[in-house]
């Protein structure tokens, strides 16, 4: 029976070649969407399940943080009954690395961690073995092939440079890298205790304010992630409560006393960890709202194809009525026409995995380049993702068969003979009714990705204060360099193009705040949001000096600051007052953005740093140049310290990198507008099709009467217009409510203009008569003579 079953199908397929192949491939791109979609949420949701026992395994969080101090872990494993082991990790971007034959990287994700992380982690070895003493460092396979191509590395040398010295370190082994569902990354592995020379890279970046900080690996510095594994049958809360006496061993008590000790499951942390203080993180994570939007995109991405299927297939379904009641005619019952359905639409569907296998393959390239996922074809090997895939399949198929087959099965033979359904006039007025859904869904999706890109736009282009535009900075990441700051600064002024030069330590959106605490003998201190910059570099952000004056040449007394509008009228401040009796202000700047357009604008206060400290190299330029700026800055560079890798980068990138997931989210909207306008194209064939089909004797009658090709066109044309302008009416209010709410994150926001929605709009329209018009015009232009006939 069953082979029967597949010659019809595969005979009506042959026969109905064009309308078989958009439902092919119109079920093939809906398909591989949705697996797509499917295999990102298992991919996201499978973080840290690699670590063998993760469900005793906990991240240890403080308050907004997720680091802890060096001293917290060991101290755990030997109070706490129930903590087993433990590891420790800092990771740094902006470690240079080379080998002995000059080849070299920075920001390669360098780990400082215990030895135990190899065992916890169960880090796999291709070659060697872990890096257990000072002078050992365990890399991945991918930097095995990079510095030492298919040569062994074990025993080489790498040159490692934390901060100010290189240091030789002899490779020990190479490990697997790590999977792409970790949220940690290292490409590098070195004892913890080598970390003492990273953290001389922050003291060097604030240079003249750096010489209170210790860098001591003890209670003060919350400078690691550390990782706990629990006994099995361990109290969680009980730990956590325990956890609390630790907050004492600190200096800082005002700072620590609002926040707690927690532990967060390790499967937690890829999801959960939006709420945690912003700033550099070495770990991967990902955006919980997204999980929404994909399985919402699928499950309207699933309805959407089906529907397709169903009406395309309703399109061709005439050609079949006689064969269908003759069959019925010949003894097949209404269950067996169904099963024949049911059958074909199961064909179809298994066919259109081919086009999907296209789509999923494509696409994955596309989510990781454009939303900076690492989803790879691994996914494909879960269990549940073959389960949800042959479920996927089965529901499309077996739902769409059932319901072509079961408004055909229960017509009675002659009426299937005489090529129709039913005995009373077949009524159009839901013919086009599905596609309000599909139009309405690419209006919202369209709309929305116009005000996400507005905003964004709005964001990067409208920053409040500052001018970001034609800038350059570059790091002065050594003493040579730091020490060359004058010497820099004087011979780039001399180059064609450039406008100005300044130095600093710290300049917002491209560095990160830190908190600065001005104190007086008395005991009274401010807290602010801090900046350290140079002379004239407030001038080259074009930062208005509302009152008073910007910094001079550089001198130790008085302690000169600038603070913001926020800062002075919270303070009652203004420019030549003495600030806590110690801190003189020298003006006052107009409130600019600190951190993106989220956050509101917060009380900031800038200080001055000395010329020979200074860790930013900046440079205005009239864009014209820039290349030969870079070129000359990069002789100059290797004039004052050539072991230095050189770095450069412009201002506005280092800004447009921040709304990463802003972009992303447009980016998902965008990529499901354009298989939802697809899908809709396909449908809009179909139905123009149907619509042509059973009107074609109607138009004949009309033409022989004396209507003309435009008039018969425009009639046709009316009845699709009709439910766009419906789904127009539907979509524009939902387009607005969560356009509008979704703005709700940013504390300084774009308008949405009509042009928005009006654009969607037109782009509705002109999709659906692009599509329809050739239909349209060959009905209304054929033969009515032919068209009489018909029937």
């Amino acid at each position: 029976m069953n082979g029967i079953n597949l010659k019809i199908a595969l005979r009506n397929i042959l026969r109905n070649r064009l309308l078989s192949l958009i439902s092919i491939i119109g079920l093939g791109i809906g398909l591989g969407t949705i697996m797509l979609l499917l295999a990102l949420i298992i991919h996201e949701r499978s973080f840290e399940k690699c670590i063998p026992g993760y469900g005793n395994v906990y991240k240890v969080l403080l308050g907004n943080n997720c680091t802890s101090p060096y001293p917290l872990a060991e101290a755990m494993k030997n109070d706490i009954p129930g903590v087993k082991s433990y590891f420790r990790i800092n990771q740094a971007n902006n470690v240079q690395v080379r080998n002995l034959r000059n080849v070299t990287g920075r920001g390669e994700d360098f780990a400082f961690a215990d030895s135990s992380i190899y065992r916890i982690l169960n880090i796999k070895f291709i070659a060697g073995a872990p890096a257990v003493a000072a002078n050992e460092i365990a890399i991945s396979a991918r930097m095995a092939q990079k510095y030492f191509g298919n040569l062994s590395p074990i025993g080489e040398v790498l040159r490692v440079k934390p901060n100010n010295r290189f240091i030789n370190m002899t490779v020990c082994g190479v490990y697997r890298d790590f999977p792409s569902n970790s949220t940690l990354y290292p490409n590098f592995i070195v004892d913890i205790k080598v970390v003492l020379e990273l953290f001389g890279q922050f003291t060097s970046t604030l240079g003249q304010y750096s010489s209170g900080i210790t860098t001591a690996l003890n209670w003060d510095w919350t400078s690691f992630y550390t990782y706990v594994v629990l006994d099995q049958n361990a109290d969680r809360s009980s730990i956590i409560a325990q956890m609390q006496k630790y907050r004492e061993f600190s200096a800082y008590k005002d700072w620590i006393s609002s926040r707690n000790y927690g532990l967060q499951p390790v499967t937690d942390i890829y999801l959960k960890s939006e709420k945690f203080d912003p700033g550099f993180t070495a770990y991967r994570s990902g955006n919980p709202q997204d999980q929404k939007y994909y399985w919402a995109i699928s499950l309207l991405v699933l309805l959407i194809s089906i529907t397709n299927y169903v009406f395309l297939t309703r399109a061709s379904a005439a050609g079949r009525l006689h064969e269908l009641g003759t069959r019925k005619v010949a003894g097949a019952s209404a269950a067996n026409l169904r099963r024949q359905l049911v059958f074909e639409s199961n064909i179809i569907t298994i066919l259109s995995l081919i086009p999907a296998s296209f789509v999923i393959d494509y696409g994955i390239t596309v989510v990781n380049q454009n939303l900076g996922k690492n989803l790879s074809a691994e996914v494909f090997s879960y269990p549940l993702m073959w389960l949800l895939l042959v479920a996927v399949v089965l529901v499309t198929g077996t739902v769409s068969g059932i319901i072509i087959g079961a408004s055909v099965s229960r017509v009675s033979p002659l009426l299937l003979l005489s090529g129709k359904t039913s005995e009373k006039p077949v009524r159009r007025r839901w013919d086009y009714s599905f596609l309000v859904f599909h139009f309405s869904l690419f209006i919202i999706l369209s709309s929305s990705v116009l005000a996400i890109t507005k905003q964004i736009r709005y964001s990067i282009t409208g920053i409040k204060g500052l001018d970001p535009r034609n800038i350059l900075v570059s790091e002065l990441t050594s003493d040579k360099l730091r020490g060359s700051f004058t010497m820099l600064k004087n011979e780039m002024s001399k180059v064609p193009g450039v406008i100005s030069v300044a130095g600093s330590s710290l300049i917002p959106l491209y560095s990160p705040y830190i908190p600065i605490a001005l104190a007086n003998p008395e005991g009274d201190k401010v807290t602010f949001e801090g900046l350290v910059m140079g002379e004239g570099m407030p001038e080259l952000l074009n930062m208005e000096v509302v009152e008073g004056s910007s910094f001079k040449t550089y001198h130790d007394l008085p302690l000169e600051v600038i603070l913001n509008e926020s800062s002075a009228r919270k303070y009652n401040v203004r420019a030549g007052d003495n600030f806590l009796k110690v801190f003189h202000v020298l003006g006052i700047v107009r409130d600019f953005h600190s951190h993106t357009s989220r956050s509101a604008i917060n009380p900031m206060v800038i200080l001055e740093q000395h010329p020979d400290k200074m860790s930013l190299l900046v440079i205005k330029t009239d864009g014209r140049n820039d290349n030969e700026v870079i070129r000359r800055l990069r002789i100059l560079y290797d004039e004052a310290d050539p072991d230095e890798i050189f770095d450069v980068r412009h201002y506005s990138d280092s800004i447009n990198g921040i709304y990463v997931r802003e972009k992303n989210e447009g980016r998902i909207m965008a990529a499901f507008s354009l298989v939802a306008i697809s899908l809709a194209i396909m449908g809009l064939f179909g139905m123009a099709l149907i619509s042509v089909t059973k009107r074609r004797k109607e138009i004949g009658v009309r033409k022989i009467n004396g209507s003309t090709i435009s008039e018969v066109m425009l009639l046709l044309g009316k009845d699709i217009l009709k439910w766009v302008v419906i789904s127009v009416l539907i979509s524009v209010p939902v387009a607005l409510y969560f356009t509008e709410k979704w703005q709700q994150n940013f504390a300084y926001r774009s308008r949405l203009s009509w042009w928005i929605f009006a654009a969607s709009c037109l782009a509705a329209v002109i999709v659906t008569f692009a599509t329809t018009g050739w239909h349209i015009w060959k009905a209304a232009s054929g033969n009515p003579v032919k068209a009489l006939r018909y029937e």
